[in-house]
């Protein structure tokens, strides 16, 4: 599913090489796997069990606030179109969509924005680094991995951003300059009759928030790696040979970062119209 080119996500593909998620959620992220065939990717599981003996060194997950794209707006884009697209992310929150579409019913137009976004991270260098110092495998015998190691057509990505948020914000519109009223005390109704954490905020009279308590991931940046079907060693291309590189020719005063760049695995390389990515 394509959705209309818009700023939010120009700046995700643009400032943070990541995929936007068509249905925001909380178990994508950093340290974790995705089996990829055919550009579409499949959630596998986190590293750590990728490892043979299990991975038991420690590293950081890093945050950091995005104010680049924290409360900025998409462009005015149609009702439908637009609804089909949020509807997921009101699901993934614990909403019904039925019951804020009847909120908002007359719109022909609509925005959104998330609010509260916060970057995961962590850094490839030093897994790299861990990796290659430690002599860590694979596990060529777990039978999920087996497959796919003799499987060229099946690719192995380590998520290690996530862009996450614990709000997000509509804005519904006659046309492009006239903004059409929120039933906010409809929602409001509905959200006291079920289980929910979520709340709701009136921003103005065509505009609401809502917000949640645990932070969703709802776009995701990715690096490609493989796995020796008969040694269980790891490789991402030239990516730990880069890194063995940089660590044989780092003296004092340079730093692995100033030598190496790990190039990111983008599922569509449409920027025109990026791709909403579906587990």
């Amino acid at each position: 599913m394509r959705v209309c080119k818009n700023n939010i996500t120009d700046q995700i593909r643009d400032l943070f090489d990541a995929n936007p998620l068509k249905v925001p959620e909380a178990r994508i992220q950093p340290l974790c796997m995705l089996e990829i065939k055919d550009h579409k990717p499949k959630y596998l599981g986190e590293f750590k069990f990728l490892v043979k003996d299990g991975f038991t060194q420690a590293i950081e997950i890093r945050t950091a606030p995005v104010s680049q794209v924290s409360n900025v707006k998409t462009k005015k884009i149609d009702f439908k179109i637009g609804f089909d697209i949020l509807g997921n992310f009101i699901k993934a929150f614990g909403l019904d969509p039925a019951a804020v579409g009847a909120s908002i019913k007359g719109s022909k137009k609509l925005s959104f924005s998330f609010g509260n976004v916060v970057r995961k991270y962590i850094d490839t260098l030093e897994l790299g680094h861990i990796l290659v110092s430690n002599d860590i495998k694979g596990d060529p015998d777990n039978m999920f991995i087996e497959e796919i190691s003799r499987n060229e057509d099946i690719k192995l990505a380590l998520i290690t951003d996530v862009l996450t948020s614990t709000d997000f914000s509509l804005s519904t519109y006659k046309d492009n300059a006239t903004g059409a009223e929120i039933n906010i005390p409809l929602i409001q109704e509905y959200l006291a009759n079920i289980d929910t954490n979520l709340t709701v905020e009136k921003v103005s009279e065509n505009e609401v928030k809502f917000k949640g308590e645990t932070p969703l991931t709802y776009a995701f940046t990715c690096v490609e790696i493989s796995i020796d079907p008969a040694t269980g060693k790891f490789s991402r291309g030239q990516w730990l040979d880069n890194i063995r590189s940089a660590k044989a020719h780092t003296g004092l005063g340079s730093s692995i970062e100033e030598l190496v760049e790990v190039p990111k695995l983008l599922l569509d390389d449409n920027q025109a119209n990026p791709l909403l990515i579906d587990f």
